[in-house]
């Protein structure tokens, strides 16, 4: 871990994407959040981004939304770029757990996503899964 790490603090990306290549999934992503929460570095995230435009993989998308929810979300507008990887996963891969992911922004302070929204996915969510939870919470 410690040497991903200091590839990514240093900025070989390249050098860091090689590294991945040698990991499972699960580690990988476990890995990057770690260094995000150890580190609060937004240097994870702008791997992340690389990767992206790298490989086009939802993988990554998963992990850059996952890293602006949880371990950076202290920064300003986290959210908001999660949401933005939110949205662009669920137009590669449309699933509950994908619809889900969105609909979870309508339940924060901020409210990034309006009713309308939230009642369009709960809908298409309830149509797959009439027992969701996260689904029923919203008023259709």
């Amino acid at each position: 871990m410690e040497t991903l790490k200091m590839d990514l603090f240093q900025g070989r990306y390249e050098k860091a994407a090689e590294r991945c290549n040698d990991m499972d999934l699960n580690s990988i992503r476990d890995m990057m959040l770690n260094i995000a929460f150890d580190t609060e570095s937004i240097c994870v995230y702008s791997f992340v981004r690389y990767m992206i435009e790298k490989t086009r993989d939802v993988f990554w998308m998963k992990l850059a939304a996952d890293l602006m929810m949880h371990p950076l979300c202290f920064v300003e507008g986290a959210y908001s770029v999660a949401l933005f990887h939110a949205r662009e996963l669920l137009s590669v891969e449309r699933s509950v757990i994908n619809l889900e992911r969105v609909l979870w922004f309508y339940h924060i302070p901020e409210k990034l996503i309006d009713k309308a929204e939230a009642q369009s996915i709960a809908q298409e969510i309830l149509k797959i899964e009439p027992d969701n939870a996260a689904a029923l919470e919203i008023d259709v």
